[in-house]
C-alpha cells in the first residue's frame, strides 16, 4: 500500500488492508473512476444508462492458479446504490466465471457487510429488493 500510493478514503483503505491480508494475495489495482481504456465500467439503469466503476480488482494465487477478485466498497445511502448493485448483479450473471469473487461491501453501523454477487440467490435478491440498505442488513449479506 505504501509503495504504490493511491488516493483512497478511510473505508477504501480498510478494504485494501483486509484484502492484502488474505491468503494468496499478490497485487491490487485501483480501478480509475473515469472513462478510459484502463478502467472497468459496468452499465446500470437509473433514470438513464450510467456507468459504475468498481473500486478494486485484487489478484491472488489459489490452488496454483492466478485468480481475480472484483471488490466494490460503497455506501448504501446514495440514491443510485440499488441501481448500481443491480448493474453489478447483471455483470456477475454473465461474467462470474472470469472472477473468483465479485463482492459489494458496505458499512452498516460499525460492521462491514458483503454481498457475494457470484451467488444466484444474492443476484435474484438484488433484482427484487426495495433498497440497498435492506440487502446489506438482511440475510443475503454476510460479515466482511
Amino acid at each position: 500500500q505504501d509503495l504504490y500510493p493511491a488516493e483512497l478514503g478511510g473505508w477504501e483503505k480498510a478494504v485494501l488492508k483486509k484484502e492484502m491480508e488474505r491468503d494468496g494475495f499478490k497485487f491490487w489495482y485501483r480501478n480509475p473512476n473515469r472513462p478510459s481504456q484502463d478502467s472497468l465500467g459496468i452499465a446500470y439503469k437509473s433514470d438513464d444508462t450510467r456507468i459504475v466503476r468498481p473500486d478494486f480488482i485484487f489478484i491472488a494465487e489459489a490452488d496454483g492458479e492466478i485468480v481475480a477478485d472484483l471488490v466494490d466498497p460503497h455506501g448504501f445511502h446514495f440514491a443510485d446504490a440499488l441501481p448500481k448493485l443491480q448493474g453489478l448483479a447483471h455483470y456477475a450473471e454473465t461474467h462470474a466465471e472470469v472472477y473468483r469473487r465479485i463482492e459489494a461491501v458496505a458499512k452498516t453501523g460499525e460492521k462491514p457487510r458483503v454481498l457475494d454477487l457470484t451467488r444466484t440467490d444474492v443476484r435474484k435478491g438484488i433484482m427484487t429488493a426495495e433498497s440497498a440498505e435492506a440487502l446489506y442488513r438482511g440475510a443475503l449479506a454476510g460479515d466482511y
